[in-house]
């Protein structure tokens, strides 16, 4: 964490005019570390620095000697000072107690033991003693004396500080969550900052002998050295510290020459993606044998497939540099295209669900992938600003491919949806692979046209040149277009609602296409922010993929293919007004039938009695038009012939009528019951008195409530509350009877009135004298 400046006020309102952007917009191509004022700043830190220390009678006797950003030259206002004493002990306490009035805090030590300065320290301690720089001649010759035991002990001591360097990547990898970059990267410590670079850089000093071509890597560190630090020291000056926070992006990228804050973070993310790859390759080297090094020198490629074939085998950062050197000639830009049915082939081997991950990682970490898939270089370093997409767009789409992988092998990490693993074919697989790499190709392109459309133009084109079938180029485009839509469904509507279904189902989702999209949104989420997947959005997702596959849903698509093919001029929506029940209960195909036939009669169809599968008995009533207390007429028709109502369906449909189902039970037969209905005329009965227990409202929204009629069973309830809330102007939409031994509980959906509902169980309380 770094400290607080060293820095004056008025030093610091000079530092604003020291530090100057750089001469020229940085592009990572044309590599001019002059343009850059950073060493030129950090030189003239370290003179205020040094005008501090000298300021103290004591220091001359302290002997210091500089370590870490103030010997490298790479100062910042808020740098950490490191400092070694090897001066008398008394003088260097007054010293450090002086220093920390004037407010400068040091990170200092004295020896151990003067005579060995690497007894009782840490690796990187003894790292840092090499790039050392003393104050006095004193203080000189004793670092010139330890720097020489330290190099007569030279293949020692790189082993040690190669091991503790490693470690400490390892370590700071998961703290970063190094895969690739961050959104907000840490500029020093982030994968790709000033720790890699630096690193990379020293331990090519100690392992120099080893390296044969390091022109390139070293070209690309000392720029991106001048640049980081650049930004650094820019930051700290703007009062911030090393995170390259989202608000701080715009004025950077100004001050910077850029013309907009995304094209300043695309090249700093090349840069970052570059110093970490290149550090990483120096520390693999200096870790390989030489008889290892030397026979990947001599090793040649002679086809682009050979490049693939190579990774396959060893997906090592030396392969992939290898790799990297041997891209342009043997996969030239100008020939790209006409060797698409091979990259195709390359592509496929790839995406093989059983390919491991490290192979995979290779090929975007070699760059191989943009010769085979030119289209992802535009997204390289492209970042998302929207504090949910934590890696840039050409990352995001390896970690998709990598976790179509993950959970092909370890179905458990999908939680409640890995039961669709096992749904999913071969192909299917092949499917989602080649889905996961291509759903975001277009992104950045957008100009009115949604990224998912654009795609889709892109797969048409590139499978097309690959020799892909029709078939599988239709499945990948489809899931490409709708990739977005089954995230849509199970996280913000209700996984429950038939219009909902209906969208779905008219975009395809239905069988192998909804496991597929349910699957691939889980991976699109893992791999846009993994902290953003977990047990509550997976069980959504099921939830979703099990209510589309429910018996509810088999029947209201049943329904709306029967409704369309019988030409029933209904809407679609009337399938919700029927209710749950009444199409759990009857076969849609006698409904639909049904309707048909209310639609098109010119009066009231007779009265039908209906027995289920199950031996349900129901009864139809159908009137062309409606009439205040017809309800209560059917109900007390139906008490009169001492059948009990279960359940009730009440409807009124435009060019059907009056449409009500009653779910009775009774001994009587079917013929019975029907020759009886037949015979009798509907007209209005006597409802006896009765007393109800209890009125409630159960739910209201602004399409309906629901309201609970409580008392003890008794003649005539039902038809007493459908009567109240007729007389109170209240359009019923369904009715359910709900039995307890001696206690009836009446269920009324009705239609909202738009009003406070519980003014309307005010009035039916006050009816009733509760």
């Amino acid at each position: 964490m770094a400290t607080r400046s060293f820095l004056s006020s008025t030093q610091w309102e000079q530092a604003q005019e020291v530090l100057t952007p750089p001469l020229m917009t940085p592009d990572g191509d044309v590599r001019q570390v002059f343009c850059f004022s950073a060493e030129n700043f950090s030189g003239w830190l370290s003179a205020r620095l040094e005008e501090l220390f000298k300021s103290s009678p004591e220091w001359e006797k302290c002997h210091p000697i500089i370590l870490g950003s103030w010997a490298r030259g790479e100062l910042s206002p808020k740098s950490d000072i490191d400092v070694l004493f090897c001066g008398d002990e008394e003088k260097v306490k007054l010293f450090v107690d002086k220093a920390n009035e004037q407010g400068l805090k040091l990170r200092y030590r004295m020896p151990h033991n003067p005579s060995d300065w690497t007894e009782n320290v840490e690796a990187f301690d003894i790292l840092a003693l090499l790039k050392a720089r003393p104050w006095t001649p004193e203080g000189a010759q004793k670092l010139f004396e330890q720097q020489k035991k330290i190099w007569s002990k030279k293949n020692y001591y790189r082993r040690i500080l190669l091991k503790a360097v490693k470690e400490e990547r390892k370590n700071r990898a998961k703290r970063f969550d190094s895969i690739t970059n961050y959104l907000e990267p840490n500029i020093k410590f982030g994968p790709g900052g000033l720790r890699d670079l630096e690193q990379g850089l020293q331990i090519y000093e100690l392992f120099a002998e080893k390296f044969t071509h390091p022109g390139h890597a070293l070209n690309v560190l000392h720029y991106y050295r001048n640049y980081f630090l650049n930004i650094r020291q820019k930051l700290h000056l703007e009062g911030h510290g090393d995170i390259l926070s989202n608000a701080v992006q715009f004025d950077l990228a100004k001050w910077m020459g850029f013309k907009t804050h995304k094209d300043f973070m695309r090249d700093l993310q090349r840069g970052l993606s570059r110093v970490h790859f290149y550090s990483d390759w120096i520390v693999e080297v200096a870790e390989s044998s030489e008889k290892e090094l030397k026979k990947l020198e001599q090793f040649e490629f002679k086809k682009f497939e050979d490049l693939s074939l190579a990774l396959h085998k060893n997906s090592s950062v030396l392969v992939q540099k290898k790799v990297r050197e041997n891209l342009d000639s043997l996969l030239p830009d100008a020939k790209v295209k006409s060797l698409a049915k091979r990259r195709g082939q390359v592509l496929e081997s790839i995406l093989d669900i059983k390919a491991t991950d490290e192979f995979l990682v290779s090929i975007f970490r070699s760059r191989l992938i943009d010769k085979l898939v030119p289209e992802i270089r535009r997204l390289v370093g492209y970042v998302q600003h929207d504090q949910y997409h934590r890696f840039t767009a050409d990352s995001h789409i390896m970690q998709a491919c990598r976790e179509v992988k993950r959970i092909y092998k370890k179905s458990s990490q999908l939680g409640p949806l890995k039961s669709l693993h096992q749904k999913l074919t071969k192909e299917d697989w092949r499917i989602l692979s080649w889905s996961c790499l291509y759903h975001d190709l277009a992104k950045g392109l957008e100009s009115g046209d949604h990224h998912s459309d654009l795609g889709v133009t892109i797969v048409e084109r590139d499978f097309k040149s690959y020799g892909f079938s029709k078939s599988f180029t239709d499945e990948v485009k489809w899931m490409v277009k709708n990739h977005l839509e089954i995230s849509q469904a199970a996280f913000r509507k209700n996984p429950k609602d038939p219009k909902v279904w209906q969208d779905l189902r008219d975009k395809g989702v239905e069988g192998a296409r909804l496991y597929r999209l349910a699957l691939f949104t889980a991976i699109d989420i893992r791999a846009t922010n993994p902290e953003a997947w977990n047990e509550w959005k997976a069980k959504l997702l099921r939830d979703l993929v099990v209510s589309l596959e429910s018996k509810k849903a088999q029947d209201y698509f049943d329904f709306q293919t029967l409704r369309l093919r019988k030409k029933l001029q209904l809407s679609s929506e009337v399938i919700e007004e029927l209710g749950p029940v009444l199409l759990d209960s009857l076969a849609i195909k006698d409904l639909v039938n049904d309707l048909k036939k209310a639609e098109h009669a010119e009066s009231s169809l007779a009265p039908l009695v209906y027995k289920t599968r199950k031996g349900e008995v129901w009864i139809r009533f159908h009137e062309k038009k409606d009439r205040k207390g017809l309800l209560s007429d059917y109900v007390g028709q139906l008490y009169s012939l001492g059948l009990g109502i279960r359940h009730a369906s009440i409807h009124t449909l435009s060019k059907v009528g009056v449409y009500d189902w009653f779910q009775v039970s009774t001994t009587r037969n079917i013929q019975q019951l029907t020759k009886i209905l037949e015979n009798t005329q509907v007209q209005s009965k006597n409802i006896p008195a009765v007393k109800f227990e209890s009125i409630q409202l159960v739910s209201a929204d602004e399409k309906e409530w629901v309201i609970s009629f409580k008392g003890p069973d008794q003649s005539g309830l039902l038809a007493s509350a459908a009567k109240s809330l007729s007389e109170l102007g209240v359009s019923i939409k369904s009715a359910r009877v709900h039995t307890w031994g001696r206690q009836v509980d009446d269920i009324f959906t009705v239609k909202s009135l738009g009003s406070e509902p519980q003014e309307l169980i005010a009035n039916l309380r006050q009816k009733y004298q509760l």
